[in-house]
C-alpha cells in the first residue's frame, strides 16, 4: 500500500497534464453530448463560424484566437433539456474563429448577428438566419427536403442550380419543394447566401 501511495496521489496531476496538453495556448474547446431526439439551438455573436459533421454522438465546439489574451473574451455555453439542445457563444469582435462539430444527424436552428457562416455536410431541419454577414452550404442535398425557402433582404441568394445555362446564378429569394421529409429556412439582412449542391430537384 505505501508503495501505490505515491502514484495514487501523482494520477491526479497527470490527468490535468493530460487536459491541458490536448489545447494549445490560443485554442480551446469544450464538448457536450446531446440528446439526438432534440434540436440544436445555436446562438452566435460576430465572428467566422464554421460547422462540421461529426462521427461521434458530442457536440464540440473548438475556437481559436490571435493572442491567449483574446481566449478571456470568449464565453461558451452549453446545455440539453427541456427539449433542445443549446448552444451560446459570445466572442471577440475580431480575429475570431469557431468549428463547431454536431452528430451528421442534427437538426439546427442557428442565430448569427453578423459574420461568416458555412454549413457542412448535416442532414436534417435547417432554421438559419444572419442579421449581416455571409452564409454558405457547402454540400446541401437538395432531394432531402420537402421545402426549402432562401433569401436575402440587401444582398444575394446564389446557387448553381437555377440556371445552369448560365452558370451559378444570383436572386434576392429562393424557393423550391421536393421529396424529401425536411424542411430548410435561410435568410440573411445584409449579405450573401450561397449554395454548393450536391444534387438538385
Amino acid at each position: 500500500m505505501t508503495r501505490l501511495l505515491p502514484l495514487l496521489l501523482a494520477l491526479p496531476l497527470l490527468l490535468t497534464a493530460s487536459l491541458a496538453s490536448a489545447q494549445t495556448s490560443t485554442e480551446r474547446r469544450y464538448e457536450l453530448r446531446p440528446d439526438p431526439s432534440w434540436p440544436l439551438s445555436i446562438e452566435l455573436t460576430a465572428g467566422d463560424y464554421q460547422i462540421v459533421a461529426s462521427e461521434s454522438d458530442s457536440i464540440a465546439v473548438v475556437y481559436d484566437a490571435p493572442v491567449p489574451e483574446k481566449l478571456k473574451k470568449v464565453h461558451v455555453q452549453m446545455s440539453s433539456g427541456h427539449g433542445r439542445n443549446y448552444l451560446k457563444i459570445n466572442g471577440q469582435k475580431s480575429g475570431f474563429h469557431v468549428t463547431i462539430q454536431v452528430p451528421r444527424k442534427t437538426d439546427l436552428i442557428i442565430r448569427l448577428g453578423a459574420g461568416g457562416l458555412r454549413v457542412g455536410d448535416i442532414e436534417g431541419n435547417k432554421d438559419i438566419e444572419i442579421l449581416t454577414g455571409s452564409l454558405n452550404f457547402d454540400a446541401l442535398h437538395l432531394q432531402d427536403y420537402e421545402k426549402g425557402d432562401l433569401s436575402a433582404h440587401m444582398g444575394n441568394v446564389i446557387g448553381p442550380d437555377f440556371h445552369p445555362s448560365s452558370g451559378a446564378s444570383t436572386s434576392r429569394s429562393f424557393e423550391t419543394y421536393g421529396k424529401g421529409k425536411y424542411h430548410l429556412h435561410a435568410h440573411v439582412g445584409i449579405g450573401d447566401v450561397a449554395l454548393h449542391s450536391t444534387s438538385s430537384f
